[in-house]
């Protein structure tokens, strides 16, 4: 129940983006959380420990918030997207990992 609360505290402040990198075509999902972003793969991967600890590792849960505030977000079409060209979505990437 946390999870889904989180979640849609999440998608209601609009923290879930959908960047579409130009001309390939390429998706990528960022939830903003609270102490950075996470790279979101729907239904399958989250940057987050959370993830990696109780999905992954201890089986605990089988998504972290990250990722239902995703799915709620594409689902309600409540997300921003941001087009930007191949070549900035490389200098962003390179952002992100420094994040990670």
């Amino acid at each position: 129940m946390k999870r889904l609360k989180k979640a849609l505290e999440t998608v209601s402040r609009g923290r879930v983006k959908k960047y579409i990198f130009k001309p390939s075509g390429r998706v990528v999902w960022v939830v903003v959380g609270k102490e950075r972003d996470y790279w979101v793969i729907p239904r399958l991967y989250c940057s987050c420990d959370d993830f990696y600890i109780n999905v992954i590792s201890r089986r605990k849960s089988p998504l972290c918030y990250h990722l239902l505030a995703q799915a709620l977000a594409e689902k309600a079409g409540n997300y921003e997207v941001f087009n930007v060209s191949d070549e900035e979505g490389e200098k962003l990437e390179e952002e992100w990992r420094k994040i990670q």
